[in-house]
């Protein structure tokens, strides 16, 4: 893939250095937990392998709910066609189901199943496992402050997100 170029624009002014470090160490964690060697990983603790977009929808349904497809591609930021075909994966392997709108039963929602929630239960303990392994030495309040940090990181993206922070961020 080959970069767009784009019109000259006058050189951003430098982050400040706190900034510049949260964004290469938010960087680093998104290629490791990304990478293939840590999703065959996390696919073979588990016992499941998701693609990463079906994972982002099934964490996305056990935190917000019951949910149109619509209103999941509005939060998601894609378009309805794509959320569907990703949709299409879950439904075929029983993670989530669709049911009639209780507010609109014209209308239908996708919910995880309890089979969903089994798996996404696995796939988490696999990633706690593997995250165990990378930090065995560190002391436990070390791992509780990096924990606050990064939820606070979430917080603050959320809130600043165009959509107000939707629940899909504290799954």
């Amino acid at each position: 893939m080959t970069a767009t170029p784009t019109p000259q624009a006058a050189t951003p002014p430098p982050p400040a250095p706190e900034l510049a470090r949260l964004e290469t160490a938010l960087s680093a964690l998104v290629r490791w937990s990304e990478s293939r060697h840590v999703r065959s990983e996390v696919a073979r603790l588990a016992g499941y392998d998701l693609p990463p977009s079906a994972l982002r929808l099934l964490e996305h349904f056990a935190a917000a709910g019951p949910m149109r497809v619509s209103d999941i591609a509005d939060c998601l930021r894609i378009d309805v066609s794509t959320a569907s075909l990703q949709l299409r994966r879950l439904r075929a392997d029983a993670l989530v189901v669709r049911r009639t709108d209780p507010s609109d039963g014209r209308s239908g929602v996708i919910a995880i199943t309890e089979e969903g929630r089994l798996v996404l239960a696995r796939i988490r303990a696999a990633r706690c496992g593997l995250l165990a392994e990378a930090f065995g030495t560190t002391p436990p309040d070390q791992l509780g402050r990096a924990a606050d940090v990064l939820g606070l990181v979430q917080e603050h993206m959320l809130a600043a997100s165009p959509t107000g922070g939707h629940p899909e961020g504290n799954a």
